[in-house]
């Protein structure tokens, strides 16, 4: 397959990182559209700009709110894909109506990465933020936009170190919650990003059921790329 251009949108943060790596290591012109840096707080992210510039990274930076600078992005890009987080979700139509716009693009990925919003009855507040994601989706299909959902489940590093936080080092103790018996599915950050540009890359991938998880009942919905 021939490479595309693609740009990022929130390449600095958790899975973001893991996106760019990815596409850079899979040989596509990789571009990120960030906030500019404000303050000496922002150290971290400038030394992580400048280690994406020595991969051959373009770093575009700007608001979301700057529509007419959105636009001229995107009109140099194939395919965008987005890594924010989950208090910017609802961002994501400023992109929608950026690519719009732009008329130019040939897949989207928005920023998914968990469960399939649309085949789950979460409890608040967790639905809240599963209708802000359904609002998306919604707002990509309508759009004529080539789209893929990417369901990964759960982030297995992030899940089982900063959140179930099993082993006490300084007990040097593991704690099994429940009976140890209980099966449940996380993926690699690292495989999730490999898969998402694979996808993303794949004219198979559009708006077409994609791939089908081991532990699912029912097949995924189309335009749903599920692990």
């Amino acid at each position: 397959m021939s490479k595309s251009k693609i740009l990022i949108f929130g390449g600095t943060g958790y899975l973001g990182t893991y996106m760019v790596k990815a596409s850079v290591s899979d040989g596509h012109p990789t571009s990120v559209y960030g906030r500019p840096m404000k303050s000496q707080q922002d150290s971290a992210k400038l030394d992580l700009l400048e280690e994406f510039r020595s991969m051959g990274v373009t770093i575009f930076q700007g608001e979301l709110d700057e529509h007419d600078k959105l636009v001229e992005v995107l009109c140099q890009v194939d395919i965008v894909i987005v890594t924010l987080a989950i208090p910017q979700c609802l961002e994501q139509l400023k992109i929608i109506r950026a690519m719009k716009e732009a008329g130019n693009i040939k897949r989207f990925i928005p920023s998914e990465f968990g469960n399939d919003v649309d085949r789950i009855s979460p409890l608040p507040p967790f639905q809240a933020c599963c209708d802000k994601k359904k609002e998306v989706r919604r707002a990509a299909e309508k759009s004529g936009i080539p789209y893929t959902f990417v369901s990964a489940n759960t982030f297995g590093a992030y899940f089982v170190n900063f959140l179930l936080r099993p082993y006490d080092e300084k007990l040097q103790k593991v704690t099994v919650y429940g009976t140890g018996e209980a099966k449940f599915v996380c993926n690699y950050e690292k495989d999730i990003a490999e898969y998402t540009v694979k996808v993303a890359t794949d004219p198979r991938t559009a708006n077409i059921d994609e791939l089908l998880d081991i532990f699912m009942v029912d097949p995924p919905k189309p335009g749903v790329a599920a692990f």
